[in-house]
């Protein structure tokens, strides 16, 4: 409690002491204008009832990170579990499981169905553009699996002829380069990334008994391609075509106790997607979407006495339509239909087929009220509807409310049904002396509530002063009933039931500062957060792996050229054992970069950072021993070239 006292006084001192100082813009948690995920159409993010934050192309490209789990573990907005570098990271989001958070790709999910999660660690960032982070169920709007919130990752977008060139180098191995081109004519555009990135990951840690070890087998070596054709010669419609390719061939080197010196990993991804958009009229537009998703997964462990060799694949092939109604009005209307079928044939599960059928709606509508202490009100009730082959999901209903009191006070609000299907693995796991799956399983369900407020404060200003403050707040309660959970049973053979009553509520605070001085519009920037999470299971035990208390703050100093960043991530005791009998220890880590960027014949910038990552050396773990790296250090160059558009 000392800890997280003294934890909470420094921050408070930060943003009073900035606040005396100076302020820019974000470079980790920039609050966006605009936000697709939360009403599946562009709107303000002022102007949504969901919790919402997004990280920007520009806070993409001045980080490090080579992956979406690295970027998002340095910030306090999703909690991560990770394995390790170049193995597996999934994501929490207000106490959720990871197979309870959808992850989507332009808004097509990528969860695999068969174990239920997806891996952050295996999505390069070299293609994306933004991503979009959803707090609280949005399976009204998304379907299965949004219990915790969605992670909506957007790729880029041919939107100006430019190139971007850039490379890393770091500790342990660490290399990677890449390169993306955009070209942008009058009718017809393109966009184009590669990446590569290796590493050695033979970081020094300590067992459970003080001993120093090296990591061993924990090298990876990852491959990206990316590319989109947009064709916009029709008259008020678009047609494009994306298509990636991802490679990863790692080591797996097991955990504390239990090393796997031989075992190995390989990841292949690719995907095909064809989107056609159409404006007939002025309130009407329709999307029509095609998507072929296609992974591999080959584990070997020759390590004795459990050898193995299995072999994962997946085929998802998608078709959904989208119509927008009444559009620019304040009644506007997002509706659809979405077809889908999974093929999964596993060493674990053998073939199996899985078919989705679904249909959603949602509306807003917008009263101005122009009374004294009330602006405007706006409602936004949806639904959706989803037919599985293997179960029923039925109807997922949620209604938000956002009220602006004025220009600067908004409250939020939302209840809703969201649910999580069961996995193939749980459904369909070979029956043995040791375990069995359970074909009569019913999905996880949720009742999802929370509360809000949010400040929003802006002004114009060169001077030293204020020029944007926006802090929000926001209560949130989920009752999950039906939670799915391996127990044993008869004889001592473990297989998954219905059994498990699970209870997240909590505060989130945010908080987002800027500041102007030296006649430079936001000189300095502080993003602040604090979750308190309790997340109790049937039997009032605090879930594993739920930190009780969890805070992140960033603080960004300069200039467009010449800038520094510190950003820190703190998390209290974390139980890894359902009767909360051991724990991982509460841990500080901290982050500090510097930048700096210069331009050459008006079309060319040139740049280097420099980041010191946990820089404190800190001995931590996510997920009980599974070790973390200690203090590293990257270095990174880059060339930025862009013209006129054609």
């Amino acid at each position: 409690m000392k800890k997280l006292m003294s934890l909470l006084i420094y921050m408070s001192i930060s943003f009073m002491f900035s606040a005396i100082i100076s302020a820019e813009e974000s470079d980790l948690i920039k609050l966006d204008d605009i936000i697709i995920s939360a009403t599946r159409t562009q709107s303000s993010i002022d102007k949504v009832s969901v919790s919402s934050s997004v990280i920007s192309e520009k806070q993409i490209f001045n980080s490090s990170a080579n992956d979406i789990g690295e970027l998002l573990g340095e910030t306090n907005i999703v909690q991560i579990l990770d394995y390790g570098p170049g193995s597996l990271a999934s994501a929490s989001l207000r106490g959720s499981t990871s197979s309870q958070v959808l992850v989507l790709i332009d808004g097509k999910r990528i969860n695999d169905s068969r174990a239920g999660d997806a891996n952050l660690d295996i999505i390069p960032l070299a293609n994306v553009k933004r991503i979009e982070i959803i707090k609280g169920g949005q399976s009204a709007i998304y379907g299965a699996d949004a219990i915790g919130g969605i992670i909506n990752i957007i790729t880029k977008q041919p939107d100006r002829t430019n190139a971007n060139v850039w490379s890393n180098i770091g500790s342990y191995g660490l290399r990677s380069y890449g390169l993306d081109f955009s070209e942008r004519t009058k009718y017809l555009s393109g966009t184009f990334s590669l990446s590569n990135t290796s590493s050695e990951s033979d970081f020094p840690f300590q067992n459970k008994f003080g001993e120093v070890l090296t990591r061993k087998n924990a090298n990876y070596d990852k491959r990206s391609l990316f590319a989109k054709i947009v064709i916009d010669s029709f008259k008020s419609a678009i047609f494009d075509l994306s298509a990636s390719h991802y490679y990863s061939d790692s080591g797996s080197p097991g955990y504390i106790g239990y090393y796997t010196p031989d075992a190995s990993k390989k990841d292949k991804t690719n995907d095909l997607t064809i989107n056609f958009e159409h404006e007939p009229i002025s309130i009407f537009s329709y999307k029509i979407t095609a998507y072929n998703r296609k992974t591999f997964m080959r584990y070997i462990d020759p390590t004795y006495p459990y050898p193995s060799d299995d072999t994962h694949k997946n085929n998802i092939k998608s078709a959904e339509i989208q119509t927008y109604l009444l559009k620019n009005s304040k009644i506007p209307i997002v509706s659809g239909m979405l077809f889908t079928s999974e093929d999964v044939n596993s060493t674990a599960i053998e073939n199996r087929n899985r078919q989705t059928f679904s249909i959603y709606a949602q509306q807003e509508l917008n009263k101005n009220v122009d009374l004294k202490y009330l602006k405007t009100i706006s409602i936004f009730p949806a639904f959706r509807w989803d037919h599985y082959s293997d179960f029923s999901a039925g109807l997922s209903p949620k209604l938000g409310i956002l009220i602006h009191l004025d220009d600067v006070f908004t409250l939020r609000s939302n209840i809703g049904k969201s649910y999580r299907a069961p996995s193939m693995n749980d459904l369909y796991w070979p029956s043995s002396a040791m375990t069995a799956g359970n074909p009569d399983l019913k999905p996880e369900r949720s009742t999802d509530i929370d509360a809000g407020v949010q400040i929003h404060i802006q002004r114009s200003s060169k001077n030293i002063g204020i020029s944007m403050i926006r802090l929000g707040t926001t209560y949130f309660k989920n009752n999950i009933t039906d939670g799915i959970q391996w127990t044993p049973g008869q004889g001592g053979r473990w297989t998954p039931s219905n059994v498990a009553k699970i209870e997240n509520r909590g505060v989130e605070t945010e908080g987002h500062i800027q500041i102007s001085a030296f006649n430079i519009p936001n000189f300095i920037s502080i993003d602040g957060n604090y979750t308190f999470l309790n997340s109790k299971n049937n039997l009032g035990k605090q879930l594993m792996y739920r930190p009780k208390h969890s805070v992140g703050h960033t603080v960004r100093i300069g200039s467009e050229n010449l800038w520094f960043k510190a950003s820190g991530v703190y998390q209290s005791r974390r139980y890894y054992t359902k009767e909360n009998t051991k724990w991982l220890d509460p841990f500080m880590k901290y982050d500090f970069q510097v930048g700096m960027e210069r331009s050459l014949w008006n079309v060319t910038k040139i740049g280097l950072n420099i980041e010191l990552k946990n820089a404190f050396d800190k001995q931590y773990q996510l997920i009980s021993d599974y070790p973390l790296p200690g203090r590293e250090w990257i270095f990174k160059v880059y060339s930025k070239l862009a013209m006129e558009d054609r």
